[in-house]
């Protein structure tokens, strides 16, 4: 694993395009990392706030997903994860929460 938390599985699992840029750039050239977009994530201000214990459990899952792009991005619906999670009327497209 690198300092960055990436290990080499996430690093080749970024090379996959994403799934709702129309000009399906590589995440991996994106300077985007999954920490910060959490530091984004937590900064935005969010009406409807799941709280803490739904957005952590929220979040274990997506990152246990086969579908979760670069520790970051759900390859089904393009969504950061970080941001998606922490809405309490927010679902996944997949109905794993």
């Amino acid at each position: 694993m690198s300092s960055s938390g990436l290990t080499r599985g996430s690093i080749e699992k970024m090379k996959d395009p994403c799934p709702v840029c129309d000009n399906m750039e590589h995440l991996s050239s994106m300077d985007m990392t999954p920490e910060l977009v959490a530091e984004m994530a937590a900064q935005e201000p969010v009406s409807d706030y799941a709280g803490d214990k739904l957005v952590a459990k929220r979040l274990e899952v997506c990152n246990a997903c086969s579908h979760l792009i670069g520790g970051m991005t759900c390859r089904d619906c393009g969504c950061f994860v970080q941001f998606r999670v922490r809405h309490k009327t927010a679902s996944c497209i997949n109905g794993k929460w």
